[in-house]
């Protein structure tokens, strides 16, 4: 009896073991992966966060190229929003300009709520560096970090006579145009190309918003882009800036 005794002790001893081993094992393998999928989010969110930080370089005709390894994680975009603009009484847009974004996604690991990392959710801006803005959150099961535009620069100038006052909107936005380009292990940041578009004796300026942090659009009027406003003729000049980012 004492031997098969010492059988049955051995025997359940060893699974015991096993299964201790698997555990540990396991736990090794999900915190080792883990933390390669926690590197690989972090170093994603730099290329994003670098991206922005060189898009006034990149305005000023720079070129900005950040390469990127092979991993679980890629670049990619989408339409994410738009920008609308009205002149005095048109009930057609005379300007309409999507928005697209650059985004990461991780299915690997955990973000907080949603955040700003670079800039803020503010759609007029008056520093062309604060254009771009990156933002950190959780959805579909997936942390996300995502790039975009989808704001305006407003610098104005007003003067004041007898006859009135007057008003110059000098308006900035900024397209990004992605393009996927697989296998190049780089993404290139470039301004393409701009136009510039102008409305004189502008009574009735309205600027609709759709950003990718918005659940439905805002409104602008004047007095959302320059808070002085107070009534008169405006003339805008309002420059497109197309800017290029290939990925692969």
């Amino acid at each position: 009896m004492n031997g098969v005794s010492e059988v049955f002790a051995t025997v359940i001893m060893t699974g015991v073991l096993l299964a201790l081993l698997s555990i540990v094992l396991g736990y090794s393998y999900l915190t080792g992966f883990g933390n390669v999928y926690r590197a690989e989010y972090i170093y994603y969110r730099q290329v994003l966060l670098n991206m922005a930080t060189n898009m006034y370089y990149v305005l000023n005709g720079g070129d900005y190229v950040v390469t990127y390894p092979k991993s679980t994680m890629a670049l990619g975009y989408r339409q994410s929003g738009y920008v609308r603009v009205y002149v005095n009484s048109s009930t057609s847009p005379v300007l309409e300009l999507p928005c697209y974004s650059v985004t990461a996604a991780s299915y690997s690991t955990y973000t907080q709520s949603s955040r700003y990392l670079y800039g803020n959710g503010s759609l007029v801006v008056d520093d062309p560096r604060l254009l771009p803005s990156v933002r950190e959150f959780y959805e579909n099961g997936s942390a996300r970090i995502e790039l975009d535009t989808c704001r305006l620069y407003a610098s104005v100038q007003a003067t004041f006579d007898r006859l009135g006052s007057f008003y110059y909107f000098n308006v900035v936005v900024v397209v990004l145009n992605p393009v996927l380009a697989p296998g190049r292990g780089f993404a290139e940041v470039y301004a393409s190309s701009s136009s510039t578009y102008w409305y004189s004796n502008v009574y009735n300026l309205t600027v609709v918003v759709k950003s990718p942090a918005l659940s439905s659009p805002a409104t602008l009027g004047p007095r959302d882009i320059y808070s002085q406003y107070t009534g008169g003729p405006v003339t805008v000049s309002l420059t497109v800036v197309n800017v290029t980012v290939v990925m692969g």
